[in-house]
């Protein structure tokens, strides 16, 4: 076969789009791979509110180790959301509650679930009194003796103030509130003879000598986790199983019993219903 008569590639006969299609797949295909040798993306930390009952710093030495070990379990940072006063607390409550999960008393954590859709998830075990406490050198007998009397409490909706309410319910027939920042302060205020008589959970009473325990209410279920109803099923049922392997793991078991504790068990809405009645007449209710 001579040269003239050889078969020639009719370059004009491929497709200019033919090339393209292979270049973008090239090109796709390296920018794959790019991404894929990026590192992940940090997750968005969850925010964990826990309502101003102890010291900021108190708060932050308990709670700390447990937000640090649900972060773990998760793979999603936990990170504390601590307010200055019962105050902010509440306005930020009441106010849509902007955060990830809460740690709360009773009735907050009711009016959470009935009024913004909250999910609870789990709860400490247990439940909890508050004791109205005087000095031991000035015992009363009865709350009727503080009529017109200082009396210090943390501001509502604390578990004190709503408790104290409902030992004085004639609106004429009142103590002197004086409002402290925390529960301590409170128990302090009382020994320094600031106050007559104070409003403070029952549990704290024998951490402080000189103080007496003159009426003890009924019992509330203790400190509640609930999660924000943004929270996707997930994450939701994640963190329960987190908050659950407390009891089941050693360095659980080890930030309960180093923070004195009590152990972290399952709970549903209903097992605080009713206690968000507690608010009533609380401003924002």
């Amino acid at each position: 076969m001579s040269a003239s008569s050889r078969p020639t590639l009719d370059t004009a006969a491929i497709p200019f789009s033919s090339g393209l299609r292979h270049a973008a797949a090239f090109l796709a295909g390296m920018f794959a791979l790019m991404l894929a040798a990026l590192p992940a993306q940090a997750k968005e930390p969850l925010q964990m509110a826990i309502a101003p009952f102890l010291p900021d710093t108190e708060l932050n030495e308990i709670y700390t180790p447990v937000a640090d070990y649900l972060g773990r379990r998760l793979g999603q940072p936990v990170e504390l959301r601590l307010f200055p006063n019962y105050l902010s607390f509440w306005e930020a409550t009441r106010g849509g509650s902007d955060f990830d999960i809460a740690l709360d008393a009773a009735p907050v954590t009711d009016f959470r679930v009935q009024r913004q859709g909250w999910q609870v998830i789990a709860r400490f075990d247990g439940e909890v009194t508050q004791s109205l406490v005087t000095r031991d050198d000035d015992l009363i007998f009865t709350p009727r003796e503080l009529v017109n009397q200082r009396v210090a409490v943390q501001p509502s909706p604390s578990v004190g103030a709503l408790v104290l309410y409902q030992l004085f319910p004639n609106p004429v027939q009142q103590p002197t509130l004086v409002f402290e920042k925390t529960n301590r302060d409170v128990a302090q205020a009382v020994l320094d003879g600031k106050v007559r008589a104070g409003v403070i959970p029952t549990p704290l009473v024998g951490g402080y000598p000189g103080l007496h325990p003159a009426v003890t209410t009924e019992a509330l279920p203790f400190l509640g986790f609930s999660v924000s109803p943004d929270m996707d099923q997930r994450l939701r049922e994640a963190l329960r199983q987190a908050l659950l392997s407390f009891a089941e793991t050693e360095e659980g078991q080890r930030i309960i019993k180093d923070q004195q504790l009590t152990d972290i068990v399952p709970a549903t809405n209903s097992y605080y219903t009713g206690n968000a009645e507690l608010l009533m007449g609380t401003y924002g209710y």
